[in-house]
């Protein structure tokens, strides 16, 4: 049998926890593995706090297993049982560069799934999927920028639309996600409208629809006026109705002060 993992090696990374069950993703060492909890296993604070449900938790085998489930048997003793199935993974990387996640240093947390990261020394954003329902929107989101990427490598002279992508985010050397150079920049406001509705005009003209253009997916560079768009979870292949949609919204969603929409990153 494998040696467990020291209870010091492990680290909740993230969970979500409904009425019937809580859902984790956490580290062992140098894995990630994914566990399912029944909310009747342990009290509530247990379930909600790392720090209380470490200490419970069974032992975690040092090995490529990917999911436990962690019960209670009839006898009121823990039990746990392992799967080694393969995890999903975003389809069809296309960028040559590959990057663990693990292995990158948070700076600062904006979303459960949205970090802002170090990568060679300079700030970066990190978005993944962090449980299977995840992987449709970032999926769609990677392919999004494999066209946005192209454009720009074909028309070098037009100012970027979009941020860099960096490179696909791994884990247990599947793809989960992407990461994006940090865009420096102020949100757009209704003063900004002919330069949105420009930067929209160019994505339609890639074939592409964005999905969701409230102010906070337009990032203003001050010093040049240009901006930039963000967060292409909702965009789709492009129809001339939803993007005359878009278009006419645009100026609706520029004057927006209510913060809906709010921000996925913080803009410096």
């Amino acid at each position: 049998m494998e040696t467990p993992v020291p209870k010091s090696q492990i680290e909740i990374l993230n969970q979500l926890i409904d009425d019937e069950q809580g859902t984790y993703r956490i580290r062992a060492g140098h894995r990630v593995h994914y566990v399912t909890i029944p909310t009747s296993t342990f009290d509530e604070d247990t379930m909600c706090r790392p720090y209380l449900l470490i200490p419970q938790l069974p032992a975690f085998p040092d090995a490529d297993w990917t999911t436990m489930c962690i019960s209670r048997g009839a006898d009121g003793l823990i039990e746990s049982t392992l799967s080694y199935e393969p995890l999903p993974a975003i389809p069809k990387p296309w960028h040559h560069r590959r990057i663990d996640v693990l292995s990158l240093k948070h700076i600062k947390r904006h979303r459960s799934n949205v970090h802002e990261v170090l990568y060679g020394g300079r700030p970066a954003i990190s978005k993944i999927a962090l449980f299977e329902w995840d992987f449709h929107r970032i999926g769609n989101e990677t392919r999004v920028y494999s066209t946005l990427m192209k454009h720009q490598d074909q028309h070098p002279a037009e100012p970027p639309c979009a941020p860099k992508f960096l490179g696909h985010l791994t884990e247990n050397d599947r793809v989960i996600g992407f990461l994006l150079e940090k865009v420096e920049g102020e949100f757009a406001s209704i003063d900004d409208m002919p330069n949105c509705k420009k930067v929209l005009h160019r994505l339609h003209g890639m074939g592409l629809i964005h999905g969701d253009v409230n102010r906070y997916n337009f990032i203003v560079d001050r010093s040049n006026n240009n901006v930039r768009m963000i967060d292409f979870e909702h965009a789709e292949d492009l129809d001339k109705t939803k993007a005359h949609r878009e278009l006419e919204s645009l100026a609706s969603e520029l004057a927006e002060e209510t913060g809906r929409g709010g921000p996925t990153v913080t803009i410096q």
